[in-house]
C-alpha cells in the first residue's frame, strides 16, 4: 500500500490480511460468539466488514502516494448463512480502475469454501491534500 497505515477496525475485529497484492487481497476472520445475531447466526455486517476491506485494499495497494480511496457504493447478496466459530475469508479484486473511479468485485467463502456472500462496488479515487 502507497500510504502509513493506522491502527483500527482491522485489529478491533481481528480481520487478517492473509495476501496483497496490487488490484486483489484476501482478508480472513474468525467468527466469534460476540459476531451473532438474535437468531444465533453471523450478524450480516461481519461477511461485509471483511468484503469491504478486502475490496478496498485491493484498491488501495494500487495507488499513489499522493492518493486515497473511499467506498461510494456498495451491493452486497448474502448466499447462505454463517454460525460462530467458522472461519470466513474474503477475496477483493479491482475489475477497472479510472483517474478517479474504480469498479470492485468481492467474495467471501467459508471454511468448506462455499460462498457466503458476493459484493459488487465503487471506490472514489482522491487526492491527499499537503
Amino acid at each position: 500500500m502507497a500510504n502509513e497505515r493506522l491502527q483500527g477496525l482491522l485489529e478491533w475485529m481481528q480481520i487478517v490480511e492473509e495476501s496483497v497484492e496490487p488490484g486483489r487481497v484476501v482478508c480472513r476472520i474468525e467468527t466469534r460468539p460476540e459476531h451473532q445475531n438474535i437468531q444465533g447466526v453471523i450478524h450480516g455486517s461481519i461477511p461485509f466488514a471483511v468484503l469491504d476491506t478486502a475490496m478496498g485494499h485491493s484498491l488501495d495497494a494500487m495507488l499513489e502516494p499522493h492518493e486515497f480511496c473511499s467506498t461510494t457504493q456498495f451491493s452486497l447478496q448474502y448466499q447462505r448463512a454463517v454460525r460462530p466459530g467458522e472461519t470466513l475469508r474474503a477475496t477483493g479484486v479491482v475489475t477497472r480502475k479510472g483517474r478517479r473511479i474504480a469498479y470492485l468485485e468481492g467474495t467471501c467463502v467459508n471454511a468448506a469454501d462455499e460462498v457466503v456472500a458476493k459484493a459488487q462496488g465503487t471506490w472514489y479515487i482522491g487526492q491527499r491534500k499537503s
